[in-house]
């Protein structure tokens, strides 16, 4: 072990360099506070590297970005880790344009990978094939090697991550329930993966349902306790369906386009709430970005609503109504600001782990 700054706090860590006889492709970090929890629970850090590519030459320099970002380590995660006294892993998995594994969507459910032909790091895709074993093989290993340093944690963990880190906590505990211990995710834009395959006659298929998981392990999905979190007033949506671009002029009189909180273009919303978008010829809605497919918006919008904080309550009723141990909480805040009430956010995730863990 070295000791290791994580946000002005130093801690322990130990690096693990990738291993294709154990199963990973790539380098993580396990960081361990100093102020050791007397219990510890493992978290696994749903980290999301920057889209470094246009900067690197090869693949070794993208890896060694990936692995000093830790710029996607949000206050839930710092919390857990640096005042629980949790360990913590880190994955170092590069994206590049074109390319988001962080999000482990149907394509590497598929290893079914697109990028440009242009791209240089086209021909190391292959190191992203089963993805989701990838990430389970480093939390077995990362289990291994905390015990061997007499820090002694269970055999399941917590995921947890922020917005994109969000939807990987979920996408993954569909593929692999039986090593998750609780799912702690926010600014999940209401769109949470759902051990269901078909809502009021909208097939859910991954990540968003599991429609096409052959063997789902419900029995194994059901024993994961769920702290599910986002703003209540959050815009921020990645199964947006397509929309016209809205103009408006601001004070100075200048011709703007509305965005939401994160700087992404965003629909006209009417006086009653109601985000405005396009139907394709069939009635149907497609997709506005490229992280959801166009049925995966289709359903989602059609069965669960077009406002996030809709779909987030009725998603709720769902983990209910399938009777998991569930909390779905809304705060004051947008995508951006809901931070600002994090010590409330923080206690209620005490609780929360008081309650469903020890």
């Amino acid at each position: 072990m070295e000791e290791f700054k994580l946000r002005g706090v130093i801690t322990w860590c130990i690096d693990i360099e990738p291993n294709i006889e154990l199963g990973f492709n790539f380098p993580f970090k396990i960081v361990i506070p100093k102020k050791l929890n007397d219990t510890p629970e493992l978290v696994y850090a749903c980290n999301l590297p920057q889209d470094m590519s246009d900067n690197c030459s090869s693949f070794d320099e993208l890896i060694q970005y990936a692995k000093n970002d830790f710029g996607s380590i949000d206050p839930m995660l710092v919390h857990l880790c640096l005042e629980n006294g949790y360990p913590m892993i880190i994955p170092a998995i590069p994206r590049f344009k074109d390319f988001r594994p962080n999000f482990l969507g149907s394509d590497c459910f598929n290893n079914d990978f697109k990028t440009s032909e242009s791209s240089i790091f086209k021909d190391y895709l292959y190191l992203y094939e089963n993805l989701a074993d990838q990430h389970k093989a480093m939390m077995k290993y990362a289990i291994k090697c905390l015990n061997a340093n007499e820090i002694n944690v269970d055999d399941k963990l917590i995921i947890s991550g922020y917005s994109e880190g969000a939807k990987f906590a979920s996408h993954f505990a569909l593929l692999h329930p039986e090593i998750i211990k609780a799912v702690i995710a926010g600014g999940t834009g209401g769109a949470i993966s759902m051990p269901v395959s078909n809502i009021e006659g909208y097939q859910f298929t991954y990540p968003m349902g599991t429609a096409d998981i052959p063997d789902f392990d419900f029995d194994s999905f059901k024993n994961i306790s769920f702290f599910y979190y986002m703003g209540d007033v959050d815009k921020s949506d990645s199964a947006i369906p397509n929309f016209e671009i809205y103009h408006y002029k601001n004070d100075k009189g200048e011709d703007c386009i509305l965005k939401d909180e994160c700087g992404n273009v965003t629909p006209f919303i009417d006086e009653n709430g109601v985000p405005k978008f396009i139907l394709d010829s069939n009635g149907n809605y497609t997709a506005k970005f490229s992280l959801f497919s166009d049925q995966d918006v289709n359903a989602i919008n059609k069965a669960l609503g077009t406002v996030t904080q809709d779909r987030f309550k009725k998603q709720e009723s769902i983990y209910q109504s399938l009777g998991l141990n569930a909390i779905f909480k809304l705060y004051p805040g947008n995508h951006r600001t809901i931070f600002d009430n994090k010590q409330i956010i923080f206690e209620d995730v005490d609780k929360f782990i008081d309650e469903y863990l020890k």
